[in-house]
């Protein structure tokens, strides 16, 4: 999916958000091809850093720009391409079904489509691994949050902080807790979707070439004088 200069280009100098709503930085700079399709986008940072993402990393949703998690991306792409190995798969039966399709053909493109699909269960099981320590890092952040909530009403009944103060930081703090828990659920669902890209039908053993022979063998008998 091409994203055009005129698409995104009006938000330049714009803060961009990531899919859990939380600030990644203001659009800075575009990048190009002569067709004014965008090829990369420039993000600077609060802290003055400039990043340079692949346009794949960035979707228009509800009117404003998204930048995405690698992972994120990468699921998509792995769901799609195993979408079009299924379908084609299912289209080569048919046609086999049909006898539209000769028997070497068949087999040498059904071979192909299972390389393909064995690349994909690869990548797919190499992308749960590094989900694995996304989730870990998720489940230590909400942790840590849930400790400050606690340490921060501590400071409060002990009179150390006041109450716009403790209301504040405890805003803030259940702000984080909540998208940290949804970007959870949201990990859940998509190791749950990369499971299912496994479901693909054995396939049938290797069809035979055909040697010519007719279906039908007539004998004539002699009759007898």
């Amino acid at each position: 999916m091409s994203i055009t200069v005129e698409e995104i280009g009006k938000y330049l100098g714009q803060t961009i958000q990531d899919m859990m709503g939380r600030p990644a930085g203001k659009l800075v700079g575009l990048t190009a091809d002569i067709k004014d399709e965008v090829q990369s986008v420039q993000i600077a940072r609060a802290e003055g850093e400039v990043s340079e993402h692949s346009i794949a990393f960035v979707r228009i949703i509800d009117g404003h720009p998204v930048i995405l998690q690698a992972w994120r991306v990468e699921a998509e792409d792995l769901k799609r391409e195993h979408g079009i190995i299924k379908r084609r798969r299912h289209a080569l039966e048919l046609l086999l079904k049909d006898g539209d399709i000769d028997p070497a053909e068949y087999n040498q493109l059904r071979s192909g489509y299972e390389d393909v699909h064995k690349d994909v269960i690869n990548k797919r099981d190499k992308l749960i691994d590094s989900l694995k320590e996304v989730q870990a890092k998720l489940e230590q952040q909400i942790r840590d949050l849930q400790s400050a909530l606690t340490n921060n009403k501590m400071l409060y009944t002990a009179a150390e902080i006041d109450e716009p103060t403790y209301q504040t930081v405890t805003e803030s703090i259940r702000a984080g807790l909540e998208i940290s828990r949804k970007e959870m659920k949201d990990l859940s669902n998509t190791r749950g979707s990369l499971q299912e890209i496994d479901s693909i039908e054995t396939p049938k053993e290797t069809i035979q070439p055909s040697n010519s022979i007719p279906d039908v063998v007539v004998i004539k008998m002699k009759e007898p004088t």
